[in-house]
């Protein structure tokens, strides 16, 4: 019996704080003004910085808990630069310094 209350007490604190993230997070969605936003964005007296925010918050869609947008199939998959090894010819990040694949220094 004291096994299992220990397993059990183990898994609430590791869920627990994901739970309440993404609680945390469903509640600020809801709580969200588009009215309000709007409002700020259409003023004339607001602040720009605060004005272009609220519009920019008017145009994005809700947040995703893995940071993508509202349909994961409709983003294009962030380009990253490759650089290609001249001794065998696989690519690599531009950033790289030796190759993924022989491991040979990347002449620029």
């Amino acid at each position: 019996m004291n096994l299992a209350l220990r397993l059990l007490v183990a898994c609430l604190v590791i869920t627990a704080p994901t739970v309440l993230y993404l609680g945390l997070l469903r509640g600020l969605e809801k709580m969200r003004d588009d009215a309000l936003l709007l409002a700020l964005a259409e003023r004339d007296d607001a602040p720009r910085d605060v004005s272009s925010a609220a519009a920019e918050a008017l145009d994005k869609p809700p947040i995703r808990a893995d940071g993508r947008g509202p349909n994961a199939t409709d983003d294009p998959a962030p380009t990253v630069d490759t650089f290609v090894c001249s001794a065998c010819g696989e690519s690599n990040m531009s950033g790289a310094k030796y190759c993924r694949e022989c491991l040979g220094e990347l002449n620029r």
